[in-house]
């Protein structure tokens, strides 16, 4: 009995001890998944998506301090429904996927803004250009054991270098972009 009981409190003490383990990360189920955009160009908007997409995310509503995201877009798997748009949207002057065939997301803080509400700090890099942003994202339990999470943001294109000369003048194309994704998040791991 004494050794059981020492075993107990051997195993209580290295749990107290033992600095807390990053929340396991949920797998994304691409199939349920959606990264969307929509844009302006002379008054009418042009909605689009990527198809092909990999996110990694940690996200333990209790120990915020370990939560990571990182989303990986494949520019190539961009999609409007219009073959000619497509093109020019993934050539040169706008996302040039030869070039940048990746856009990526990697956070670097999340801050509890309400209940299963949150702020995902990180960088945004698109065209080789990364900078700073701030998403708003918002979490739902399922029934499953999944987990729906979904916000969105706007990006402007002169941040990052989409477009240029004749579609930045006037209002041809919209500056902004509005940004908007649907992750499932699997059971962990």
């Amino acid at each position: 009995m004494k050794r059981l009981a020492a075993q107990l409190f051997i195993t209580v003490l290295t749990a107290l001890l033992t600095p807390h383990a990053e929340a396991e990360p949920r797998p994304v189920l691409l199939a349920e998944s959606r990264i969307e955009f929509s844009i302006k160009q002379m008054g009418v908007t042009v909605s689009g998506l990527f198809r092909k997409f990999d996110a990694q995310i940690e996200l333990d509503p209790q120990h915020l301090e370990s939560a990571h995201a990182e989303v990986t877009v494949e520019i190539g798997s961009l999609t409007t429904g219009d073959d000619d748009a497509d093109q020019i949207a993934l050539d040169k002057p706008w996302l040039n996927r030869a070039q940048f065939p990746q856009a990526r997301f990697v956070s670097s803080s999340v801050k509890r803004t309400g209940d299963q509400r949150y702020e995902v700090s990180g960088m945004l890099t698109v065209r080789g250009q990364s900078r700073p942003i701030t998403v708003p994202l918002q979490t739902q339990s399922q029934a499953d054991g999944s987990v729906l999470a979904t916000g969105s943001f706007t990006l402007r294109r002169a941040d990052f270098g989409i477009g240029g000369g004749e579609w930045n003048q006037g209002d041809i194309v919209a500056k902004d972009v509005p940004v908007m994704f649907r992750l499932v998040l699997g059971a962990p791991r």
